[in-house]
């Protein structure tokens, strides 16, 4: 890095390093150190920052290596390094105005009254707008040369050479080998031509028709101005600004007026006097931008308190609070409002005063609004158009176009039809009604024949608000159906159609299961009202049908017409069944799925099907497992051995669809479990009793209830134990399971019980004592 740090110092000033050498240097990967060894360095020779970057450049420096040694040069410069100690740092003003454009930025997300409703307050106070003056733009021709700019001359052609002037105090730039340029007060395009004149002093080349030597003028850093506002202002104090700056640009850096100040009378005061005076309104209204004028170096920019500012709400585009000068009318207070919104009733506003007594109110006319002076802190406000017609009819029903017409002098029902493109085809031809507004705003109706009024034979004169209304006939009567239930495919609710036939219902439920009678077809309709007006004990009339099972028409199924409401059932044929399947599983020859082939089948049948049972088979333990509809799946005890050696006795179960039998394998254990020490299987034995198991088992527990004591048998039966004081146990066979149960906790110290029980005591006392008395 050392020789990084040469290579730059002799390529500055001049010494013989080449630009490749230069160019090779990663500005970047300087240290702290070396970068204010450089910087020392340029500011002992007296250059300046863009004196330092010409030279750079001129010596085949790179834009991207200019860029990063200047951003480099710059750090580190405090608030409170000086001008003198930063060569850097003299004339940026642009560095000066980022850092107070980066507070004002900064302000905005901690701004508070971000809810205040003063028009114009949002201009100055909306980090969406911003009023930051241009420092990167061509150089205006209008712009007046002053103290402390900087001008930048490039010279090319038969000639090279870059100058960078300042303007001194005296007003003048001092260009080598020409002396002395007074410029100072000068527009720049004037100082411009000045310029060039004498530069054909020293460039003879650069005058006449054909120049072989040119020049380019431009201003480099603008010279700063400090402005101060003071008044109103939501951050007074004194700014350092560019020296393009307009007043705008000064109200936006300081926060603009605060929530007294005055939008519309904002002083400029230079060299003591009253310069100008701006009215912001006519920017925001009318987009005119002559009030914002350029800055002057010393100007002053004050705001005072408003004099009047009145409140608009209501019926208004825009709402809040407006500043009114002297001689202002309400006309003007509608037009910085933005006028009224289409809701808005026009004829009238309201002016709420304060007096010293409290409120009045004004009420002014549209035609007074001109000549209608306003005070401090009056309320205008815009009254909504009601919510009511003037010429209003109104149509619903069964019509082609129903809403909302127009109403005239002479309407009459007839016409208003008409312009609702007529009746439908299913309008109800009897009756009709308008529903008629009473000047004290109740309902009045009004019937009429709706064939009348088409065939010109009766009509009504319509007043405003009118309601017609014409009903469908499917409006006046219940939704018409029948209902297929049965064995149909799809049974169902179907629409009701006139003429409707008993074939078509069934093929409007998609036709008949494979299990329907169509020689059984009935139809239940219910009683007319004619009928049902008497009384009597008939409920419903029942016809009984036969169809072809293909649905063909015939003569004779076009006899019987449905009616609405007709219920019609097909019913299941006779001997028609479902295939019914059961199951056996375990130690059979052929376990699987069987048919029911016929009715009356048993278990006995069911093993005969499955080829009988293996060697190994456990018939005691055999299960059988049935579906029930109610109860759903259960297990039935059964008896194997018994229905085995007595095929169709009363333990043969008749098979139903879904049983399913199972028939273990000799199982040699008996299981323990409950109340006991020690809960546990044994090896079945023989011969071996109840007890026995429990006491090898280690015998009952002291929560063991033994009296309740039972066994499970491995085909899902059981048996309990018998006796008071002799006890018969029940007898233990291969597979079964021994269960103690445990005793019912007892409620101990229930303090409760026991002072109920001592009152009950006492009371049968107090009994006795009193019928022996």
């Amino acid at each position: 890095m050392q020789k990084t740090v040469i290579l730059i110092l002799l390529f500055l000033f001049g010494l013989s390093v080449t630009g490749q050498e230069v160019r090779s240097v990663n500005v970047n990967e300087l240290s702290d150190d070396e970068i204010n060894r450089i910087r020392k360095e340029i500011q002992e020779s007296g250059l300046t920052e863009q004196e330092a970057i010409n030279l750079a450049r001129q010596r085949g420096a790179t834009e991207i290596q200019i860029r990063d040694f200047q951003q480099r040069l710059r750090e580190g410069f405090g608030p409170a390094d000086s001008l003198q100690a930063n060569p850097f740092q003299e004339d940026s003003l642009e560095t000066q105005w980022d850092k107070d454009w980066s507070v004002r930025k900064d302000s905005f997300e901690t701004e508070t009254e971000t809810g205040i409703d003063i028009f114009g307050y949002y201009l100055f106070n909306n980090k969406s707008l911003t009023f930051e003056p241009g420092l990167n733009f061509q150089t205006p021709k209008n712009y007046e040369v002053g103290i402390g700019d900087q001008i930048i001359i490039n010279i090319w052609g038969n000639s090279q050479n870059n100058y960078q002037l300042t303007v001194n105090p005296s007003g003048q730039i001092i260009i080598p080998d020409v002396g002395p340029v007074y410029i100072a007060g000068m527009k720049f395009t004037d100082a411009e031509n000045k310029i060039k004149q004498r530069l054909t002093s020293i460039y003879a080349d650069m005058a006449g028709n054909n120049p072989q030597t040119f020049a380019q003028i431009n201003i480099g850093e603008l010279r700063s101005i400090k402005v101060s506002l003071v008044g109103e202002v939501t951050t007074p104090g004194t700014y350092t600004l560019p020296a393009t700056a307009t007043v705008f640009n000064a109200l936006y850096l300081s926060g603009g007026p605060d929530t007294i100040g005055s939008f519309r009378n904002i002083k400029i005061i230079r060299n003591n006097e009253l310069y100008s005076t701006v009215d912001i309104y006519k920017f925001l209204i009318h987009a005119d931008p002559s009030d914002n004028i350029v800055l002057n170096d010393g100007d002053i920019i004050f705001i005072p308190p408003l004099e009047k500012q009145v409140e608009v709400d209501g019926e208004f585009r825009r709402k809040g609070r407006f500043e009114i000068k002297e001689g202002e009318t309400l006309e003007d207070l509608f037009q910085f409002a933005g006028g009224f919104t289409g809701e808005a009733y026009r004829g009238q506003v309201q002016v709420y005063r304060k007096t010293q007594m409290g409120t009045r109110i004004i009420d002014v006319l549209q035609e007074e609004s001109a000549i209608t002076t306003l005070n401090d802190g009056d309320k205008v406000v815009g009254r909504p158009i009601r919510d009511e017609f003037e010429n209003r009819v109104i149509i619903s029903g069964a019509v082609y176009k129903p809403g909302e017409y127009q109403w005239k002098e002479g309407l009459v029902l007839s016409e208003l039809i008409q312009k609702a493109e007529g009746l439908q085809k299913d309008a109800f031809m009897n009756r009709g009604t308008i529903t008629r507004e009473n000047p004290d705003k109740t309902k009045s109706s009004i019937p009429f024949v709706v064939e009348d009024v088409i065939n010109h034979r009766s009509d009504i004169v319509l007043q405003p608000e009118d309601s017609v209304l014409v009903k469908s006939i499917f409006d006046l009567q219940e939704e018409q159906y029948i209902m297929v239930s049965g064995e149909v495919i799809s049974p169902g609710e179907f629409a009701f159609s006139e003429g409707m036939t008993l074939g078509d219902a069934i093929f409007l439920s998609d036709g008949f299961t494979e299990g329907a009678d169509s020689t059984f077809i009935e139809v239940a309709r219910r009683l007319s009202y004619k009928e049902a007006a008497e009384i009597n004990d008939q409920l419903v009339h029942i016809y009984t049908f036969e169809l072809d099972r293909n649905l063909r028409l015939q003569s004779k199924d076009s006899r019987f017409v449905l009616q609405p409401f007709d219920q019609i059932s097909v019913r299941q044929a006779p001997g028609f069944r479902n295939v019914g399947k059961v199951t056996v599983k375990g130690e059979v020859k052929y376990a699987g799925q069987y048919a029911i082939s016929r009715k009356g089948q048993r278990i006995s049948d069911l093993l005969e099907m499955a080829g009988g049972l293996t060697q190994f088979a456990f018939a005691e333990g055999a299960t059988f497992e049935r579906s029930n509809v109610i109860l759903g799946t259960e297990n039935v005890a059964i008896d194997l051995p018994s229905i085995l050696s007595t095929p169709g006795s009363q333990n043969d179960l008749l098979l139903h669809h879904g049983d399913v039998l199972f028939i273990p394998e000799y199982i040699q254990t008996v299981k323990v479990s409950g109340s006991v020490q020690n809960p546990f299987s044994l090896t079945y034995e023989k011969g071996v009793g109840f007890k026995t198991y429990i006491e090898r088992s280690g015998g009952f527990d002291a929560k063991a209830l033994r009296r309740r004591a039972y066994i499970k048998y491995a085909n899902g039966a059981t048996a309990s134990t018998r006796g008071f004081i002799i006890k018969r146990y029940p007898k233990v066979l291969p597979g079964s399971e021994i269960i103690v149960p445990e005793k019912p906790e007892k409620e101990n110290g229930n303090v409760n019980q026991w002072l109920a029980i001592a009152s009950t005591f006492s009371s049968i006392a107090v009994a006795i004592a009193a019928i022996m008395r």
